[in-house]
């Protein structure tokens, strides 16, 4: 089952591109790689995104990326669009370490995970 775990302040700045540039969605894709991120194309002649690799899926740091992304995924490419809020819901759990993004085949689940609470 293809995860990725986005740390928090990558959870931020995902949160805060989305914001600056006003997108109401983020999205998961599997083209050029596997990936969460969000993106708003060409603006001053320089590409603007926030990307961040499924692991081993990288075309700029894994050479194997396309069979890995196939692996995981499947031969087709695809996109899926998630609101933004998912992400600005688990940024206010003042415990958050970080968000899994689990992907089966039926099914993406969108999960944060909270510092462990100490035993006294």
């Amino acid at each position: 089952m293809p995860q990725i775990t986005l740390k928090k302040a990558q959870v931020q700045q995902l949160v805060a591109f989305c914001d600056e540039h006003k997108q109401a969605n983020f999205f998961m894709a599997k083209d050029q790689g596997a990936y969460v991120g969000a993106s708003v194309g060409i603006v001053d002649g320089q590409l603007k995104n926030c990307i961040f690799y499924f692991k081993g899926c990288d075309p700029q740091k894994d050479e194997d990326w396309y069979h890995n992304a196939r692996d995981m995924f499947g031969g087709d490419d695809f996109g899926e669009q998630f609101p933004v809020s998912h992400l600005k819901d688990a940024l206010a759990q003042p415990d958050l370490t970080s968000v899994v993004i689990k992907v089966t085949p039926t099914s993406v689940s969108i999960q944060a995970k909270m510092t462990a609470a100490k035993k006294h």
